[in-house]
C-alpha cells in the first residue's frame, strides 16, 4: 500500500463519515434543523432528545453504516494493516467535524463504538464497563465519556489486538476527547 492509497482511504473515510445522519433524519422527521435545536450536536443522543427514539435509532444506524462502510472499504482497498486505523480515524473526524454541515457534528461515540464492535468486540464490552466508572469519578457524562475514549487503547491492548489497532484506538480516542472539550465546562 503506497501513501496515496492511505490517503485516499483517509478522504474515503473523512467523506463518509461527514454524512450528517442525524440531521438528514431529524430534518425529514420533524423539519428542524438539529444543528439549532437541543445541544446543537448532530449525533444520536440530541436525536433523541429533539425526535424521539425511533429518529434516533435512525441516525445511530446511519452514523454504524458510514463507519463499517469505510473500514470495509480499507480492507477492499490494501492490505496493509494502517489503512483500517486511518479509515477508522478519518470517519469519526468525519463524524465530529462533518464537511457537509460546515464542521458541526457529533461527538464519535456512535461512529467508534460501531468501529469497535466490528474489530475489537471484546475492547467495547471494557469501554462499556469503564464509562460507569469514569462517571463516578467525574460526576460528569462529557467528562467520563472523553475519559473512557482515552482508555480505548488500553482496551484494545488488555484485549490482544494488534498494535495497529491499539493505535487506531489511541488515534480516535484523543479525537473524541478533543471534541467533547467544548462540552466540559
Amino acid at each position: 500500500m503506497t501513501a496515496l492509497s492511505l490517503l485516499l482511504v483517509g478522504a474515503i473515510g473523512y467523506l463518509l463519515g461527514s454524512f450528517p445522519s442525524g440531521v438528514v433524519v431529524v430534518r425529514i422527521w420533524t423539519g428542524k434543523d438539529l444543528r439549532k435545536v437541543g445541544t446543537g450536536h448532530t449525533g444520536g443522543m440530541n436525536v433523541r432528545r429533539v425526535a424521539g427514539l425511533a429518529p434516533a435509532v435512525l441516525a445511530v444506524l446511519g452514523d454504524a453504516a458510514k463507519a463499517i462502510a469505510a473500514v470495509k472499504v480499507a480492507e477492499i482497498v490494501g492490505p496493509h494493516p494502517w489503512s483500517v486505523p486511518v479509515a477508522a480515524t478519518t470517519v469519526v473526524i468525519g463524524h465530529c467535524w462533518p464537511l457537509y454541515t460546515r464542521f458541526q457534528g457529533g461527538m464519535g461515540l456512535a461512529s467508534a463504538a460501531f468501529i469497535l464492535l466490528y474489530l475489537g468486540p471484546l475492547a467495547l464490552l471494557v469501554l462499556v464497563a469503564a464509562w460507569p466508572l469514569w462517571y463516578l469519578i467525574f460526576r460528569h457524562r462529557y467528562r467520563a465519556s472523553a475519559a473512557t475514549a482515552l482508555t480505548t487503547p488500553f482496551a484494545l491492548w488488555i484485549t490482544g489486538s494488534a498494535m495497529y489497532l491499539v493505535a487506531m484506538g489511541f488515534a480516535m480516542g484523543i479525537v473524541i476527547a478533543v471534541r467533547h472539550i467544548p462540552s466540559v465546562k
